[in-house]
């Protein structure tokens, strides 16, 4: 039986209550990484910030604070969901689904830190030994959100956090992908999240190739944001193919395409982790 030790990342990336938001978020752009394991004293893990949590927070905050000025324990999601390194990975699995999570930590009998299982490790686990079972179409979640290149960016943002979802599609006239904007995306800009703070301060953005001016910030488009080119993947392909392109691209989430190249659904991380949950080991 696979179990969790077998896929687990020992090697976690943590911060203290203490930390602030700016501080966080240099770890996940710092690390490439969409979450943050809080800590208190000997090791022992007090909460998690992830991505989304991070920027529904600042969607709903109407405070005038910097992102320096705003602490880690304000925003941390406290009800942390744990696992032993001994469990097996279909039931990681199974419980990822059921409790809508990305993660889990992984303790020992001490309530100790040991590392962090997360769907990007369910993932690599499928890319490896779940060929010829299940198609992208099996899976895949159809009639994804979208948005148009010129829709504004808080648009974008907006929709992530009203769908609780970690990405949007960029479509062009015909429905076809040109683009994908990510909660990592919308991290690495998340001041523009806090607009009264940025035109209070009257410093220039840095964004994807060029420098926004705070006074500009409302005509950012989805264009100006969005990873343009994405990874494709037709619907009749193999699901561990799927697999083993968001390992190999380091993306959380492939567009699903027809023959004809238009959208007809999106696969992720989730879709993918229910086809470990569903699988017998």
């Amino acid at each position: 039986m696979d179990v969790v030790e077998d896929v687990m990342t020992k090697k976690v990336v943590t911060c203290m209550l203490t930390a602030t938001i700016l501080e966080v978020q240099k770890l996940m752009v710092g690390h490439r990484i969409s979450r943050i394991v809080v800590v208190e004293a000997k090791n022992k893990p007090v909460g998690i910030i992830t991505q989304k949590d991070l920027v529904n927070f600042l969607l709903a905050d109407k405070s005038r604070r910097g992102l320096e000025e705003i602490r880690g324990e304000e925003v941390m999601s406290k009800d942390l969901v744990t696992t032993k390194p001994a469990a097996p990975i279909s039931g990681v699995a199974r419980t990822m689904i059921r409790k809508k999570i990305s993660s889990l930590v992984v303790v020992d009998e001490d309530g100790k830190l040991k590392g962090i299982v997360t769907k990007a490790d369910v993932v690599m686990y499928l890319a490896s030994k779940g060929a010829g079972i299940y198609s992208v179409r099996d899976f895949m979640t159809p009639n994804p959100i979208t948005v148009k290149p010129s829709h504004p960016i808080f648009l974008a943002a907006s929709l992530m956090s009203e769908h609780g979802i970690s990405r949007v599609v960029v479509v062009d006239k015909e429905n076809k992908p040109v683009g994908i904007i990510t909660l990592a995306d919308v991290t690495t800009i998340s001041a523009l999240l806090k607009p009264a703070k940025v035109l209070e301060e009257g410093k220039p953005i840095f964004m994807k190739g060029f420098i926004a001016l705070p006074k500009s910030i409302h005509l950012l488009t989805a264009e100006d944001v969005m990873t343009a080119h994405p990874v494709l993947i037709n619907k009749d392909a193999d699901l561990a193919d799927a697999a083993k392109l968001i390992v190999r691209h380091a993306v959380s989430g492939l567009p699903v395409i027809d023959n004809s190249g238009k959208l007809v659904g999106i696969v992720t991380k989730s879709d993918l982790t229910r086809a470990v949950a569903f699988r017998k080991e």
